[in-house]
């Protein structure tokens, strides 16, 4: 049986880099830039395992995935999310995906074993199928082979079951702060790239917010690093609650966060960086020791792609020098880049 794979993106260089990655290890890889393309070269031809990105233009993956189970059930749909959130993940697995993966792939290697899995999971479900045919006149012959076709079922079962847990806390500890649980730098930087070069391309708004803690030095070393941290935890989940799901919320270093905001302008960017520094100011952080209640508050800066920037390093700079003229002008505040 030929080890086909159909890989479908609309971004043509993640797309050539799954179908090259599979290529390299034997598999027989067709590309479509679309999901209504993928739909036409499905019913064409036989595809054990297909690759699809879950947010595309036109046909989505989760539309896609729908159509391909409509047409072939025992056909394996391995969707790719940009985002990390499990939300989508989840919805696509209730739709009937066989697995998921979050991009940027920190480890090209998981590609590879997603696809290993599914097509071995895709034969052992078809040679069972034929075995079933073959077999149904020998009713005892059936007997023993059912019952050592479900332990072994079984058995694969729970080790890819481990194995998918393994590949979902390692893919956590990679892209997730460990102190906040929000999305560490080397995420965001990824993330960031990925969503301008997205709405370049669509001509869509994306907006970041550059949040810094006023005076965090002086209040960590007043009450303390364990202080610090739990002032830092706090306006984690202040941030949490503040954004939408499909916005990214990322712990840049030290007291630094950085928002991620797609398909949002600018004063509706202003808007969420008021938000969130309304939220702050307002909420008491208890001190250690017996202390009494203290407050912090944050300075902000928003800027907007095109307006301020063309790229990554364009926003982040200008949203920056935003921080600074709020600070400048007596922190807790919100300063639009300029």
């Amino acid at each position: 049986m030929l080890r086909r794979v159909l890989v479908v993106d609309d971004e043509q260089s993640i797309r050539g880099m799954v179908a090259q990655v599979l290529t390299d290890e034997g598999y027989h890889v067709t590309q479509a830039e679309s999901g209504e393309e993928a739909l036409v070269l499905f019913q064409k031809q036989s595809f054990p395992v297909v690759f699809t990105d879950i947010r595309m233009a036109g046909m989505s993956g989760l539309e896609l995935l729908k159509k391909l189970k409509q047409v072939n059930p025992d056909k394996h749909v391995i969707i790719m999310t940009s985002h990390g959130t499990m939300d989508a993940a989840v919805t696509a697995l209730k739709a009937g995906a066989y697995d998921f993966l979050s991009k940027p792939f920190d480890d090209l290697e998981l590609i590879i074993n997603v696809a290993q899995r599914a097509m071995q999971n895709y034969q052992l479900v078809h040679e069972s199928k034929r075995l079933v045919e073959t077999l149904k006149s020998r009713n005892e012959a059936l007997s023993n082979l059912n019952k050592a076709f479900k332990a072994l079922t079984v058995t694969l079962k729970n080790k890819n079951q481990a194995l998918e847990s393994l590949n979902k806390a390692f893919k956590t500890l990679a892209i997730r702060d460990e102190l906040t649980g929000l999305f560490n730098r080397r995420y965001f930087e990824e993330a960031l790239t990925s969503e301008v070069i997205r709405a370049t391309r669509y001509q869509r708004h994306l907006s970041v917010i550059f949040l810094d803690v006023d005076f965090f030095k002086k209040y960590n070393d007043e009450f303390g690093h364990q202080c610090g941290d739990m002032v830092l935890r706090k306006i984690s989940r202040i941030l949490m609650d503040s954004v939408r799901e499909i916005d990214i919320a990322t712990r840049y270093g030290g007291e630094e966060f950085v928002v991620i905001l797609p398909e949002t302008t600018k004063q509706d960017s202003y808007a969420t960086a008021e938000k969130i520094r309304r939220a702050v100011q307002e909420s008491p952080l208890e001190t250690i020791a017996g202390k009494p209640p203290t407050r912090l508050t944050i300075s902000a800066g928003v800027a907007s792609l095109r307006d301020d920037g063309m790229d990554a390093s364009e926003l982040i700079a200008k949203a920056d020098q935003a921080v600074y003229r709020a600070k400048k002008a007596g922190r807790n505040a919100v300063r639009l880049a300029s």
